[in-house]
């Protein structure tokens, strides 16, 4: 029943602060706020991205669809007969060149004698280049040819006459070639006539024989072959509709949509600015919009109760000294609260003052110094995940989820639980300076628009503000939440503490005694990793009890008899046993925490006092051990066994080697038997310690106690110098 009761409490617990990570979040830090407005409206406020967003801009993506869609070309195919029948215009072109070198002239005869059936006499008469010329020029086919092209022609023709050479012919040949090559591309309605300026404009480079080109510069045969092919140019492509529209159907599935992409703390629209579809959709999505939809607010309800939720069974599943510890538990809550409050803050003001850089101010390693003093690391990796998903609960602030994550974690680096004042202000500097790296890291990796200035002076102050008040607040915190750190046990185990300046005046015997039990279990408690500072102020204030009657201890009674001589067995129990009760209170009065007044009550456990046991049996032999045991717990843990072991190991050698000389084997001897009577006992049985424990801190209370014990110089007797 008891734990149910427990984790009924720890639920409420757990309840509570997630109900005040949610009202800090979004109550008391707004971030988001809702609105009615439509698109085409004036924007009543500045609205800021704030989050990373990529928002389709269906507008702007149809017209790019429709632009790439006009681009399209149209199909042709080429009709090769229509290719054929420019070659063979060319081809006709030349042969007119050729034929127009001869002419057919009737020959008349002076007889007047002729018969019908005489046949006319023609004879073939060679043409001058003028005649070849003009008959050339009145052709259909060289209508629209220059003169001066014609003349190059005729040149050449006229050439090949006289000098038996076929230069016309590889002129014909080139003509065609360049023709089909142009032919093979496609001409269309729409280029036709640009192809023939295109021609005659940029005339193309033939292939010939450079003596022809000797004969004929290369500019004039150039031109005459471009006129030539213009000429006879033609369409030859047809339109295929079908493959036309098909192209165009894929060249508008393969346009990408247009995105706008809004980071965080991008301006979304700016007041007084009419909204247009991709602002609205943008606003929209960050629940700035009517309610009616989800809004961050909402959405982050989930990931904060899931968050709580983990931690719950986190530390049950693990069975940390947190779960065991309500004000443990408390602290780790409260440190989760402050991490919000520190996140939302931060983002929050850094929208509100437009200074976006101060993200990396945020003063979260505050709760990474706190948890890795007061608590422990797993409470700091616990932590860690808790602000990171808090952060992105309040947001998705990619920058203040990494800062929250790594700033938290960085102090464990640096710091654990057994720590004392004087490093903590040691490693508070290089905790400090490490958090700009962090900061310069994560903005190197987001690439953001800031200066190196801007984020080095802010993560520096914000670095600086957070460690400085953790400094100075943890013992505070410490006193709040009842914890007990080693902050505490060394302001506890000081000399001057009230408490043991109490107990050197009271009890001088009992007070030396303490001092020498805490040098024995200090080391042995640092071989064993167990806290020698709580071992120490423990080993402190054990016989604080002894205050009460100091005389009727044997370590204050210098000089003087023994009163339980006087006394019978029962009466002496009786006071010995009221030192572990009598002990309790002055602790609490003098407000020693209970992890170090456990000590108290556990040094004894609820061992026999066998030197009044042994006392009572000779005069009554049916005595039992129970009747003289002390009121004290059973040791819990290896700190208290450490406390037993050296109390009794001290107070027994004391006794010892008051009359005899030790040595090592004596005081093995002796250990060996204090070692031997509380383990047979069953002191150890509620004590989380092995084998392995027991015999280093067997080992180290052996060498301590021969250090203590070791044998001396027995100086001769002083005598005053003679004179002279």
């Amino acid at each position: 029943m008891r734990n149910y009761f427990s984790f009924g409490v720890k639920l409420l617990y757990i309840a509570i602060f997630g109900g005040l990570v949610w009202f800090i979040s979004f109550s008391i830090f707004p971030e988001n706020q809702v609105i009615k407005i439509s698109i085409g409206e004036e924007s009543p406020l500045t609205f800021v991205a704030p989050k990373y967003i990529e928002i389709v801009d269906e507008e702007q993506t149809n017209e790019n669809i429709a632009q790439a869609v006009d681009s399209v070309n149209p199909i042709y195919s080429i009709n090769s007969d229509l290719n054929q029948t420019v070659l063979n215009g060319i081809t006709s072109m030349f042969l007119t060149v050729i034929e127009a070198r001869t002419d057919e002239v009737l020959v008349s005869s002076d007889q007047d004698t002729v018969g019908e059936s005489t046949e006319p006499v023609v004879e073939i008469v060679e043409l001058n280049k003028i005649q070849q010329i003009e008959r050339i020029a009145s052709s259909l086919l060289f209508s629209t040819i220059s003169t001066a092209n014609i003349e190059v022609l005729v040149e050449i023709s006229n050439y090949d006459l006289i000098n038996k050479t076929g230069y016309l012919s590889q002129l014909e040949l080139e003509a065609k070639s360049l023709a089909s090559d142009i032919l093979q591309v496609g001409i269309n309605n729409d280029n036709l006539n640009q192809t023939r300026q295109n021609l005659v404009s940029n005339p193309p480079y033939l292939d010939l024989s450079s003596e022809l080109f000797a004969l004929i510069p290369e500019s004039r045969l150039r031109s005459s072959v471009a006129e030539l092919i213009a000429e006879n140019l033609t369409v030859n492509q047809k339109l295929e509709q079908d493959l036309w529209d098909e192209q165009k159907e894929k060249v508008a599935d393969s346009i990408e949509p247009v995105v706008i992409k809004y980071f965080e703390e991008d301006i979304v629209v700016s007041q007084g600015e009419k909204i247009n579809p991709v602002q609205y959709n943008a606003l929209d999505n960050f629940g700035y919009l009517s309610g009616e939809s989800r809004s961050i607010q909402t959405a982050a309800i989930p990931i904060i109760f899931s968050v709580f939720v983990l931690i719950y069974f986190l530390l049950w599943r693990f069975k940390d000294s947190m779960w065991n510890n309500d004000n443990e538990f408390l602290l780790l809550l409260t440190l989760i609260l402050v991490s919000s409050i520190f996140l939302r803050g931060i983002s929050y003001f850094s929208q509100s003052l437009d200074l976006n850089y101060l993200k990396y101010a945020v003063p979260i390693s505050f709760v990474g110094v706190v948890s890795a003093v007061l608590l422990n690391l797993r409470a700091t990796l616990i932590l860690s995940l808790s602000s990171s998903l808090l952060a992105l609960a309040g947001g998705g602030n990619i920058g203040l989820v990494a800062m929250g994550a790594v700033l938290t974690v960085v102090p464990s680096i640096f710091l654990s639980e057994d720590i004392d004042r004087i490093t903590l202000r040691e490693r508070i500097i290089y905790i400090t300076l490490s958090q700009p790296v962090v900061a310069f890291g994560i903005f190197f990796f987001l690439r953001e628009n800031f200066s190196f200035v801007e984020i080095l002076v802010s993560s520096l102050i914000g670095g600086l503000v957070g460690n400085l008040a953790a400094f100075s607040l943890i013992n505070y915190i410490e006193l709040a939440f009842r914890l007990t750190t080693n902050f505490r046990l060394s302001e506890i185990a000081d000399r001057n503490h009230p408490g043991l300046r109490y107990l050197e005046e009271k009890a001088l015997g009992t007070f030396n005694h303490s001092l020498v039990v805490g040098t024995l279990g200090d080391r042995a408690a640092n071989l064993i990793g167990a806290n020698s500072q709580l071992v120490r102020a423990m080993a402190y204030f054990h016989d604080l009890g002894k205050t009460e009657n100091p005389s009727m201890f044997v370590e204050n009674q210098f000089g003087s008899s023994n009163p339980h001589d006087n006394l019978s067995s029962d009466e002496s129990v009786k006071i010995i046993r009221s030192h572990v009760t009598d002990g309790v209170k002055l602790a609490r009065k003098f407000k020693i925490p209970e992890a170090v007044y456990r000590g108290i009550i556990e040094h004894h456990g609820d061992s026999v006092m066998r030197y009044f046991y042994e006392k009572e049996k000779l005069t009554n032999p049916e005595v039992t051990k129970d009747d003289f045991r002390h009121l004290g717990e059973k040791p819990s843990t290896k700190e208290t066994v450490i406390l037993m072991f050296a109390d009794a190991l001290e107070a027994a050698c004391r006794a010892r080697f008051q009359y005899e000389d030790a040595d090592e084997e004596k005081i093995s001897n002796l250990v060996n038997e204090i070692f031997e009577e509380k383990i047979n006992d069953g002191q150890l049985l509620n004590a989380p310690i092995t084998f392995q424990d027991l015999e280093q801190i067997k080992q180290s209370l052996q060498a301590s106690l021969e250090g203590l014990y070791h044998q001396r110089v027995l100086y001769p007797e002083f005598t005053d110098d003679e004179e002279e």
